[in-house]
Parts: C-alpha cells; structure tokens; sequence
C-alpha cells in the first residue's frame, strides 16, 4: 500500500498547484506581469515534476494492477473449486452415502467449508485493493494526459511563396518564346542596317525600300533581245 499512498500525494499536491495556478490566472489583470509571470513559471516548474513522477510511478502501478488481477483469478479458481467439494459431500450426504451425524465426515465438511469461507474473505480483500488500484491509475492517466493536453497540437504557420517559386510559375516553355522571336522577328535595313519593325516596308531611318531582293527580281525586265518582235 505505500505505493497507493506515495502516488496518492501526488495526485494531491498536483491538485493543490492547478487549484494555486487557476487562482493566480483571476489575480492576473491585478498583477504586476513580472511577478505573475515569476509566480506561474514557479508552479508550472513544480507540476511539470509532480506529473513527472506520476509518469514514472504509472508503470509500477500498472505492474501491480496485472500481479493482483492474476492473483484474483488464481483465487476464483481455487474457491470454485473448495465450493464444489463443498457441495458434493453435502450431496453424497444427501444420497446416504455418508452419515451426517459421523463426527469424521462432520470434521471433514466443517474444514472444507472452513477453507472456502477462507479463500473468499482473501478474494473480497482483494477485489476491493484492486478496485482503488484501478481508481488511482485513472486518476494518473488523466493527470498526465491533462499535461499533453495542455501543450496543444504544434500550431502549423502557412508559408508565403519565395520569389524563386513565383518566378518559376511564370517560366514560359522554351518553345513558347522561340515561337513568339520568330513571329516578332525584325527587319534589318540593307542600306543603313537600321533594325526596323517586321510591319514596315521603308526603313524609319533612311527610307529605303526593305522588301526583299528576290521580290525585285521576280519584276525584273526582259532584254531586248529576248524580245520578239
């Protein structure tokens, strides 16, 4: 029992530091913050190490809770067994196969019932230490699920797109721009090599023609000669 009463005063004096802390959380908007915060940081330290030992003390708690929930078992079994041998010397009683008034077979059924009687007070004790076993271990469970709860999911912070990202959703296909450069391709003046826009025909610096040469030699002019007259 003394781990009962070791955890048990944990568990008291993790309640006493919430009480002590809820408290202080209504004293707050009256509170100078250096002190309020030097106060909180003081309990939360002292509750962090009181659920800290309710951890470590959890394992053998659980560890004692399966060594009496085997023993109990092994005691069930044992009384339904004294129980039956109980009940069949009464029968074979019953039957005349003894006489209930032979003070051996008297003596007999007086220790079988003696036994059984026995085992059940041990398995009452039992059932009762293991019941407060139980109890204690929920309250631990929800003590130290209380601390993780506390802390609260990692909160998840959205992060904003890199330059690098925006640019990269703005890359064109290569063969995009290849085809925009050749559809907006320049002409170039033969005379004063002025680079004119695709839609001119004259050359904005100098004025001179710049339609192709194989234009102008598709209007060429027959000889004379190759004239029939």
């Amino acid at each position: 029992m003394a781990l009962e009463r070791k955890i048990q005063d944990l568990l008291a004096r993790r309640t006493e530091l919430a009480e002590r802390l809820s408290n202080l959380e209504t004293m707050r908007a009256e509170t100078n913050q250096r002190v309020y915060s030097r106060i909180k940081g003081d309990y939360d330290n002292q509750l962090n190490e009181v659920l800290g030992k309710l951890g470590a003390e959890k394992g053998s708690l659980e560890g004692k809770v399966n060594d009496l929930t085997k023993k109990i078992n092994e005691l069930e079994q044992k009384h339904q067994n004294e129980s039956d041998l109980v009940e069949e010397l009464q029968i074979r009683a019953r039957l005349r196969e003894h006489d209930e008034n032979d003070p051996t077979f008297q003596k007999d059924l007086d220790a079988a019932v003696k036994k059984r009687n026995n085992t059940s007070g041990e398995l009452d004790s039992f059932r009762a230490e293991l019941g407060d076993l139980k109890k204690v271990l929920r309250d631990v469970e929800e003590a130290t699920q209380g601390k993780a709860a506390k802390g609260g999911a990692p909160k998840v912070v959205a992060q904003k797109p890199s330059n690098d990202d925006s640019l990269d959703e703005l890359d064109l296909d290569e063969d995009d721009i290849d085809l925009e450069e050749t559809d907006d391709e320049s002409v170039t003046c033969p005379t004063c090599e002025h680079v004119n826009p695709p839609q001119k025909l004259f050359c904005e610096e100098c004025g001179a023609a710049l339609d192709d040469e194989s234009d102008d030699d598709e209007f060429d002019l027959l000889d004379d000669g190759d004239l029939d007259l």
